[in-house]
């Protein structure tokens, strides 16, 4: 059987589509080199489909994550439903010989972490989905709570909203994640706490409202000085609020998913997981995993054996090098990053999800003074109080790092032990740490052969891209960021490529 998932307009648009057995998945934000594409209607993806050589009258079935209120013509949405058949009244839909289904945006996101567990309780926590939910608990293909904008706000929407003041630029969906960082610089405003401690999750709505931290101070001028504080004040509260809230659908051993969009926040992800240890977080947990949990839907709805998960999470039907990095080339690359130099890597296909996990990355040295600073301001051209991340051998994680769990999608905001690294160091003395092991054997080998050179295990890695742009999508891409920025080196495949 062939299945085919489509998450259609708004933002990060995607498909996947499946054999039965093998997956192809493809965003279309890496094609087109344009961040959060979205297919402006419900006909565009159709030559991307055909691209990946998708033949649309071979399909056994279509399941899609669609806007209902922007398309009078599907059945009004009804609560109760997380799926139901629809017609859509033009081509390609009308040329199409098979069940086509609309999915319930958050059961889509309860699905789309198959790859890896089976288990059967999951938590979604976004912007809002349909129904303008913000929050849903699933257990056993079932919806047993959720909460609307009205109920309880959402903290992704607010995050975003808060970043106003600070003029911060960037996609309206990239501001959330800047702010998350930006509040690490202000400190916990005791008046304004003392004030919010004993409200709940519930009361995000009045916590995050501005106003009514202006109502506790005299002067609107203290009040403007202290907004930064207010900003880290209302992500401390969501911090320490969100376990509690959780407590109340999942015992601290529950085995369970987390999805949608907040959960790319590693602050709080980080609280969550120390509370619930055995919490699920896919690197694709935002909006760009929907079509994943399309695919899911149908394979369960037609009972056929599990999809393969072979190379996950590298499933991007993007352009892969024609040749492998060599040991040789790997340890002079190795080398090289020992001697301070700023390296582009590309290998294989693709990352799904926002992070580069050694495939699509630009690495450097743990070690360099100004580090940070130097590839802010030298190749990606971004914000200064943005934090990079640190890759680093599984087994050495706990010798840096206070943290005893994997950390393999750079899920996690992490303290240090002991020794701080400055350029994979955030102003609070964390680091967002992808664990690698040696099933990722390239990118595993190269931090070896690292270690080897200098006794550390560890790179800065960040994504292979400039500011606003998505990850490079093609070797040209790749090229074009080499030939536009001071990176130092490029390596494509087994391809090394100097200045």
């Amino acid at each position: 059987m062939k299945f085919l998932g489509l998450r259609l307009c708004d933002h990060d648009s995607s498909i996947t589509y499946t054999d039965g057995v093998e997956i192809k998945y493809f965003k279309p934000e890496r094609h087109k080199q344009i961040k959060h594409f979205a297919y402006e209607n419900l006909i565009d993806w159709v030559d991307d489909a055909k691209n990946l050589g998708i033949n649309l009258k071979d399909l056994t079935a279509v399941a899609m994550v669609i806007d209902v209120h922007k398309h009078p013509y599907l059945n009004k949405e009804d609560p109760q439903k997380l799926y139901e058949l629809i017609k859509i009244p033009y081509s390609p839909f009308t040329e199409l010989v098979c069940p086509i289904f609309r999915i319930d945006h958050h059961y889509a996101h309860s699905l789309s972490s198959w790859m890896l567990t089976n288990v059967k309780d999951h938590l979604i926590l976004d912007g809002f989905g349909d129904l303008k939910r913000s929050i849903s608990i699933f257990n056993n293909e079932k919806r047993t709570k959720s909460y609307t904008l009205d109920q309880v706000g959402s903290f992704g929407m607010f995050l975003g909203e808060i970043g106003e003041p600070f003029q911060i630029k960037g996609h309206p969906d990239d501001i959330a994640g800047k702010v998350m960082a930006l509040q690490s610089f202000g400190k916990l405003d005791e008046k304004y706490f003392n004030h919010i401690k004993d409200l709940s999750f519930e009361d995000l709505n009045y916590v995050g409202n501005f106003g009514n931290y202006f109502k506790i101070y005299e002067s609107s001028i203290a009040c403007k000085f202290n907004l930064i504080n207010f900003l880290s004040t209302v992500h401390h509260f969501a911090e320490s609020k969100v376990p509690s809230f959780v407590s109340k659908y999942f015992t601290n051993d529950t085995a369970f998913t987390y999805s949608g969009g907040v959960a790319h926040n590693i602050c709080i992800n980080t609280k969550l997981k120390e509370n619930f240890p055995n919490m699920i977080i896919p690197p694709h947990c935002a909006d760009e995993g929907l079509s994943l949990g399309c695919v899911e839907f149908l394979r369960n709805y037609y009972k056929q054996p599990s999809f393969s998960k072979n190379n996950f999470p590298f499933w991007q039907s993007d352009e892969a090098p024609k040749t492998k990095p060599s040991s040789k080339t790997i340890n002079h690359i190795a080398d090289q990053l020992a001697k301070g130099k700023i390296v582009g890597w590309y290998q294989g296909h693709g990352e799904i999800g926002p992070r580069a996990l050694g495939n699509r990355s630009i690495l450097m040295s743990p070690e360099i003074q100004n580090g940070k600073h130097i590839i802010n301001q030298r190749v990606k051209h971004r914000e200064d109080y943005r934090p990079f991340a640190a890759s680093i051998k599984s087994e050495a994680t706990q010798k840096y790092f206070d943290w005893k769990h994997d950390s393999n999608f750079m899920k996690y905001s992490v303290k240090f032990k002991d020794k701080i690294f400055a350029p994979i160091s955030h102003i609070d003395n964390t680091s967002r740490i992808q664990t690698v092991d040696e099933s990722h054997h390239i990118f595993y080998e190269l931090l070896d052969k690292f270690e080897n050179k200098t006794g550390l295990p560890m790179l800065l890695n960040t994504s292979l891209n400039d500011n606003g742009k998505p990850i490079a999508g093609c070797p040209q891409d790749a090229l074009n960021l080499f030939k536009q920025s001071d990176l130092d080196i490029l390596v494509i495949g087994d391809k090394v490529i100097k200045k």
